[in-house]
This record gives structure tokens, sequence and C-alpha cells, in this order.
């Protein structure tokens, strides 16, 4: 029976962790008023935050595309942080800030 070398073993934890690390995405909420809106780069500003629509972004009550965020609108945002980047998983636009509170 062939043994695995000490150097190797570590070799091999050091690709796993690095292989389970690289791209993790953790999701979270944000909440709080549009601040800006970039329309080239598909994002926007929340809480000095800018985050990205994808394709797979949903949206909900007015909203049905990117299109339709306005600066100003309080919005409750699912996001996934990957990359460094948060990514639009779903906007839902609330009239006001007590919608939020729910």
């Amino acid at each position: 029976m062939s043994r695995i070398k000490p150097s190797t073993t570590r070799s091999l934890m050091l690709a796993a962790a690095l292989t389970l690390g690289v791209g993790a995405v953790h999701a979270e909420d944000i909440k709080g008023r549009i601040q800006s809106i970039d329309l080239a780069a598909r994002a926007f500003t929340v809480n000095s935050e800018t985050i990205y629509v994808t394709d797979k972004t949903d949206y909900e009550n007015d909203y049905k595309r990117f299109e339709d965020l306005r600066q100003g609108h309080y919005v409750e945002v699912d996001v996934d942080r990957k990359d460094g980047r948060l990514y639009a998983d779903d906007i839902e636009y609330k009239a006001n800030a007590r919608e939020n509170k729910q």
C-alpha cells in the first residue's frame, strides 16, 4: 500500500479550500431608496451599494424590467454577493418605507 506524502496532502487540502471559497455566493437583503441608476452598466445604487442586474433578476410589484426603476423609489432587493459584486436576484418596489417593515 502506498502512502501519501504530507506535502501532497497539504496541497490537496489547500486546493479543495480554494475551490470551495472562489466564487462563493452570499444572499442578503438591502432596503432603501434608489440613489442612482447606471443604464449602461445595468446597475443601481442603494445605501451606497452598487447592485447589478442580470437576465435572471426578478422584478415585483410595479417593476417589470430594469428600465422601470426610478431614482428615489424605495426598494427591497434580494442580492447575491459574488466575486466582490452585488447581483440583484429580486427587486421589489415599495410604495413607501412602511411597507418594508412588514
